[in-house]
Parts: C-alpha cells; sequence; structure tokens
C-alpha cells in the first residue's frame, strides 16, 4: 500500500472540505476537476462521465478538461472499438477501488492494439485511473484522470481512493439540488410560471400587467408567492433556481 506523505492528506482534505461547500448543479465542475489534478497530475484528460451501458455505451451527462471535448472521429473509433479498453465505463460499476490502465495492459500491449492508435495515442493517453460512483441499474459514474508519457502511481490510485467517499457525497448533494430545484418548479401554478418565465426575459412588473391583462398589485402579489415556494428573497435569485440555463436576470427596483 502507498504512503502518503502528509502535504498529500492536508491537500486531500482542504480539496474534499471545498467541494463539500460548492453549491453547482454539476455534480464536478471545472473548477473542482482543475484542483483535483493539482492533486493527481492528469495532463492529457480529467473528467467526469455519466453512461447508459450497452452497445455502444451512450454518455448522458459530462464534464471535461480541456471543455472542447474529444473529436468525433476519435469518439467513433472509440465506439468501434471500445471493447479494447479493458476499464471501460460499465467494467467497474460496482468497483470501490480506483483502478488504472496499467493495471491490465502493459504498454507493449497497449501498442498492439487498434484502440491504442485511434484513441489513446491521438489524445496523447499512456495511462488512464478512474473511480466509479454510485449509480441507477445500467449506468455508470466515472470520475477520470489520463496522463502521457508516465503510468499512474500507487500514490495517485491511494489518494483517489482516499477522496472516492467525498466524491459520492458532492455528486449526491449536486442531484439532491438539482432535484429540489426542479420540485419546487413544479411547485408554482401555471400564472406563476408564466409571470416567472416573462421575469426571465427581464420584464417589470408593469409590463408584465401588461401583457398579461393584470393589475401591478396582482403581478406582485403573484410574484410574492412565488419567491416564497422558491424559498428565495429576490427575482433574480427565483429566475436561477427555476431556470438555472439561464443568464442572470437584473432585480426590478421596488418590486
Amino acid at each position: 500500500m502507498a504512503t502518503l506523505t502528509d502535504r498529500d492528506v492536508r491537500f486531500a482534505l482542504e480539496l474534499a472540505y471545498d467541494a463539500a461547500s460548492m453549491e453547482d448543479a454539476e455534480p464536478f465542475p471545472r473548477e473542482l476537476l482543475s484542483r483535483l489534478t493539482q492533486l493527481i497530475p492528469a495532463d492529457s484528460i480529467v473528467g467526469y462521465h455519466e453512461t447508459i451501458i450497452g452497445q455502444p455505451c451512450r454518455v448522458v451527462e459530462f464534464v471535461e478538461i480541456p471543455p472542447e471535448g474529444i473529436p468525433r472521429e476519435i469518439q467513433e473509433a472509440g465506439g468501434l472499438y471500445g471493447d479494447q479498453d479493458p476499464i471501460r465505463h460499465g467494467v467497474g460499476q460496482r468497483e470501490h477501488r480506483a483502478l488504472k490502465l496499467s493495471d491490465f495492459l502493459t504498454r507493449r500491449q497497449r501498442r498492439k492494439l487498434e484502440f491504442y492508435w485511434y484513441v489513446w495515442r491521438p489524445l496523447g493517453i499512456d495511462d488512464s485511473l478512474r473511480v466509479w460512483l454510485p449509480a441507477p441499474a445500467g449506468r455508470a459514474r466515472v470520475v477520470y484522470l489520463e496522463r502521457a508519457k508516465r503510468d499512474f502511481s500507487e500514490r495517485d490510485r491511494a489518494l483517489l481512493e482516499l477522496l472516492r467517499p467525498s466524491l459520492v457525497k458532492v455528486q449526491q448533494a449536486a442531484y439532491d439540488r438539482r432535484r429540489a430545484k426542479k420540485s419546487a418548479a413544479k411547485a408554482l401554478t401555471k400564472r406563476e410560471r408564466e409571470i416567472l418565465g416573462w421575469i426571465a426575459r427581464g420584464s417589470t412588473s408593469r409590463q408584465i400587467a401588461a401583457i398579461l391583462h393584470l393589475s401591478p398589485h396582482t403581478v406582485r402579489k403573484h410574484t410574492e408567492n412565488i419567491l416564497g415556494k422558491l424559498d428565495v428573497s429576490t427575482r433574480s435569485a427565483a429566475v436561477a433556481r427555476a431556470f438555472p440555463a439561464l443568464e442572470p436576470v437584473s432585480d426590478e427596483p421596488g418590486g
């Protein structure tokens, strides 16, 4: 078993603490992934995938550095030769350990595979380190780090395994926030959702009143109900909670 230095453990604990403080709806925002590579260097790719297991597998959610993602021709090659990857998405669904590509294949063995020449080599990947997180049946959720020129060490594996319980909590908290937002938005009446939609477009209470043939007082009363149901204090916060993908709106002076 690898021996971790005091510095390694301290950095890992700081990362876990900061991750638990994040309020993002993304399970693993790029800020967190970037911090992870400071602890476990990964110069090719670092990311998170949720995948539906199948032939081929289908990615339904991902966040990755670099953000531009993988070129289409390499994705197609990955689908064609994916069975040659010994730690592909579904392999570790029930695995609590972190797995390395180098656990299964030597460098010589990797270079005999089409997957190496059409996927790993173009992406600059010589080794991969992955850890699986809890997922519904038929799905896999994995945090992965990819590195060029040198294999991941036992120290790297030990650190990722040390962080796994924290990563599980971060993932669950993010999904809980998503569910809460969806539930809160569903609790709004049809009229409240309609008014919030106009608020999201930047309309004032008077403008909304004119559009919907209501009095400004009625619009303000609906807005108060919206804020209460969504447990927020401003119009912009209500929009952010109900429509997290939209750009923030300015709060209307005087309601």
